[in-house]
């Protein structure tokens, strides 16, 4: 059986063609660096059987990620059989950094085919590719394909009879001599000279094979970006974004906000005639509704920012943010491919901090994993909302602005801030006096693919949902029955208090009930038992039970409350969290329980807080210990602690 490896660039749909042709479900990302280790399937054509090899996508043999020696490995044989044949995999949009890659491989002399994919993103960017004179210059069978969509195998399955060595192959000494020497630690002398050479002969490659049909296009983006990436106007132009993107996530969505918490409002309304028992009722509304409400109602922020961030990543312009802060993150001890690991922790820490691999530098790759967590990630966005609606109404200006969506986004800038004056710090700790080099391409600007950009936001709303979503409906029923059960003298006592209290205000009877039995309950004593360590913050026994159980998902917060103060059965007194948590008095002051002051410590105590087992795992993994994972959890969750008792005590719980 002979071996095939793929080979290409990273994100030119190399795993995508392996998927296609071994029928194997592999993940796929847009992040540099998903593929980690090599993959194999095996695929029958023409009768014969063939085993796949999908190496880790690249940009050249020789750097020194992890990734460049999986693939140097397993091209020259070192750790695993060496293959027969390969299939290149170019981008047709790129052509040129792609060609670096061909012809460093091409002089191992492997027989070889090459498939172009991307032709609709070339084709959007007003870029045509010569198959036939591309054909003539590698000297191998050559075919265009897009297996995204593409049902047709056909074209590919005819080139595993036609592999060839090519004739893209220069007067360097061996290739496979001078990749083992790589490999056992040798400097690379010369290698800089050489990788100028090779682009010296790709661009005259290019310029015979590559057509662009519109240089407009090109000249428009060198005016644009004459001001996005300018170090003065390029931060003004990203921070103004940023305001109109969080203004998009409280604008838009109120309305489907609103309609969902009506919906859940109405079906607590219709369990009452669904059975006598008062325990099974109260259950539904305040165990499974109210878990599913904390789940569904913020679907439509998830999927909104997302939709919004998914537009300036199809359009170019996310690449000109990571530009834009460069030399910023290199000032910090950072290189400057953290920065894609960097925006991906908006999304979520654990892919992010796995996307360090591509960083070469071990010091620079730790402290990159490092501030990752600090980013402000999608399970921190329910949060915010909850927090940021609870204290200020939709409408309310502050100056020109919106101030729910300046304060989302100083939350977002919060985490910012401090992952930088960490990142400081480390660098002080660590003493790394090598930095590693950053290429990034900037394309031409394009208009977004909108049928992409909705599944993206819809495939982040799809994980919330399936990943959190169980999460929070499990913790949530757990803690209803935490809430609603307690030691019986306890609840005997408290059921007993409620009725003396309650004949001095008959009207608020069952409120009061609820009060005293939720305060006996087990939740209650676990949550007065770390309320003396909290309530310099600002928080009550109910915010310690949620804070203990977001330990598994930042975002259960919000079903833990729900579920909290969802606790009764009169359907008349059951209404939104938020409107909930604005009525409740703290007895004591006579104030809201829940003012601004308490919004904006817990809103820094999230931000900064490791409030997640997963990027506690994740970072385990990544790092061969669990040191830095606990110096993690203890060092932010110092942060987080001073930060908050600061907001609290400056602020007061007005």
């Amino acid at each position: 059986m002979r071996r095939v490896a793929l080979v290409g660039n990273p994100n030119c749909g190399k795993s995508t063609l392996f998927n296609r042709l071994t029928g194997l479900n592999q993940k796929t990302s847009n992040l540099p660096g998903t593929t980690v280790d090599s993959h194999e399937g095996k695929v029958k054509i023409n009768n014969e059987w063939f085993e796949l090899v999908d190496l880790p996508g690249i940009y050249s043999l020789f750097t020194n990620s992890e990734y460049e020696h999986v693939v140097v490995s397993n091209l020259i044989g070192k750790n695993s059989p060496k293959p027969d044949a390969i299939i290149y995999v170019l981008d047709s949009s790129n052509l040129r950094r792609n060609l670096l890659l061909l012809s460093q491989v091409a002089e191992l002399k492997i027989p070889a085919v090459c498939v172009l994919t991307m032709e609709d993103t070339a084709a959007r960017r007003d870029i045509k590719i010569n198959a036939a004179e591309l054909n003539k210059v590698l000297g191998i069978p050559v075919i265009s394909l897009n297996p995204r969509i593409s049902k047709d195998l056909k074209p590919i399955e005819l080139l595993f009879s036609k592999f060839t060595e090519g004739t893209l192959i220069s007067d360097n000494p061996d290739m496979h001599e001078k990749l083992t020497r790589f490999l056992n630690g040798e400097p690379n002398r010369g290698i800089s000279t050489e990788t100028l050479n090779r682009y010296s002969n790709i661009d005259s490659i290019v310029k015979r094979i590559v057509i662009r049909e519109n240089k407009k296009r090109e000249g428009n983006t060198l005016k644009i970006d004459k001001w996005v990436t300018h170090p003065i106007t390029g931060f003004l132009i990203f921070f103004g974004i940023m305001l109109a993107i969080f203004q998009g996530v409280f604008s838009l969505a109120e309305y489907p906000m609103t309609l969902i918490e009506h919906s859940f409002s109405w079906l607590r309304s219709q369990t009452s005639g669904f059975t006598s028992n008062e325990y099974i009722i109260d259950f539904i509304n305040s165990g499974l509704l109210s878990g599913l409400e904390g789940v569904i109602v913020f679907l439509p922020q998830i999927f909104i920012l997302f939709f919004l961030i998914g537009i300036l990543e199809d359009s170019g312009y996310m690449v000109r943010a990571s530009f834009l802060s460069d030399q910023l993150m290199r000032k910090l001890g950072l290189n400057g491919r953290s920065i894609i690991p960097l925006i991906g922790g908006f999304a979520c820490a654990i892919p992010a901090i796995m996307a360090t691999r591509t960083i070469r530098n071990r010091s620079e790759r730790l402290a990159t994993m490092l501030v990752v967590p600090l980013m402000s990630c999608s399970a921190r966005i329910p949060v915010y909302i909850l927090l940021i609606s609870l204290i200020v109404p939709a409408g309310v200006l502050w100056g020109p602005i919106p101030a729910q969506t300046l304060l989302m986004t100083l939350a977002y800038f919060a985490g910012i801030i401090m992952a930088l004056i960490l990142a400081v710090f480390f660098k002080m700790l660590g003493k790394n006096k090598e930095q590693s080099e950053f290429v990034l391409e900037l394309p031409t600007y394009q208009a977004p693919r909108i049928q992409t950009v909705i599944n993206g936001a819809w495939l982040r709303c799809k994980s919330f949902l399936n990943e959190a979503g169980r999460i929070i409906v499990i913790i949530s029923i757990v803690l209803w029955a935490l809430s609603s059960f307690g030691p019986d003298n306890a609840m005997k006592e408290a059921y007993n208090k409620a009725q003396i209290a309650a004949e001095k205000n008959p009207d608020k009877k069952e409120q009061i009930e609820q009060s005293y039995l939720l305060e006996a309950s087990y939740a209650g004593h676990l949550g007065k038992m770390i309320e003396p360590v909290i309530e310099p913050l600002g928080y009550d026994w109910k915010t310690g039970i949620a804070l203990i159980s977001s330990f598994a998902a930042r975002e259960v917060f919000v079903g833990t409350m729900s579920t909290l103060f969802q606790t009764g059965t009169n359907n008349e007194n059951v209404v939104g969290i938020r409107k909930k948590m604005q009525a409740e008095i703290n007895p004591t002051t006579g104030k809201p329980a829940y003012g601004i002051g308490y919004a904006v410590s817990l809103m820094l105590f999230y931000a900064f807080a490791l409030q997640c087992i997963s990027t506690m795992a994740v970072l385990k993994k990544e790092t061969q210990t669990w040191k830095w994972s606990i110096i993690l959890f203890f060092l932010y969750g110092s942060v987080a602690y001073l930060s908050a008792f600061a907001a609290f005590q400056f602020i007061g719980n007005a």
